[in-house]
């Protein structure tokens, strides 16, 4: 059931933020332009309701793989469940990228000129690799350490989606100029799965493979690393 639960709540986290990014970044849709207050809410929405519906399954609610990592390194997961883990979330990324291909296949039909791989991964305004790889990391850390620390205690799920909301929406509103994804699940496993599967229109797009394993891969896994370690080390302290 735990990793059920992981597939789950992952699938519920990135199907919600992909079918917005589909309604602004696609034709023939009803949304079809970034209003960024929207979008912010849209997926911390999306967050909050993967960590709930993970957590009410009885999942750990890991849902990134660098908390999965830092989980082996700190708190004594094994290689085996991590693996597994890993792999929920990888499946669970190749589902949400499926079911908006399938949804959106019209409107993906009639969007030939517009670009298609940032709606299922996270790119900055501005490409500096070496900056780039600096915010994500932190961006990650202080994601993910509002949210262990919020959730310290607590076995609501309806307090620790509302925990990731919250989360999510401050980090979006005060230090989101970058495009930052805080999760290699959100845009390396689908950045994989966009490559693979058919959808229309994708053309000659290419994923920025660079800029995928250096930012979003290594960075984001570095941040969410330290994340763990650090909260963990502050929970014993108390």
């Amino acid at each position: 059931m735990k990793y059920l639960a992981e597939f789950t709540g992952s699938f519920i986290f990135l199907l919600g933020g992909y079918a917005y990014m589909c309604n602004i970044s696609l034709k023939k849709t009803l949304v079809s332009a970034l209003n960024y207050i929207e979008l912010v809410v849209a997926w911390s929405l999306a967050v909050g309701f993967g960590l709930a519906v993970a957590a009410i399954m009885q999942g750990p609610a890991y849902l990134n793989p660098g908390v999965v990592l830092g989980s082996v390194i700190w708190n004594g997961l094994s290689i085996t469940e991590a693996a597994l883990y890993l792999l929920m979330e990888f499946l669970a990324a190749g589902a949400a990228v499926l079911v908006c291909m399938i949804f959106f296949w019209d409107s993906f039909k009639a969007s030939e000129d517009a670009p298609k791989r940032g709606i299922f991964s996270a790119y900055p305004v501005e490409k500096n690799l070496p900056l780039n790889f600096v915010q994500e990391m932190l961006a990650t850390f202080a994601f993910l350490f509002l949210v262990f620390m919020g959730i310290t205690g607590v076995s609501n799920p309806l307090v620790i989606g509302v925990v990731g909301f919250a989360s999510v929406a401050i980090l979006a509103l005060t230090l989101n100029s970058t495009g930052f994804s805080m999760n290699a699940m959100r845009s390396v496993f689908s950045s994989i799965w966009f490559a693979v599967l058919p959808i229309p229109n994708k053309g000659k797009e290419k994923v920025d493979w660079k800029y995928q394993l250096i930012v979003n891969l290594i960075g984001s896994s570095i941040g969410g690393i330290l994340a763990v370690i650090v909260t963990t080390c502050i929970k014993a302290s108390l």
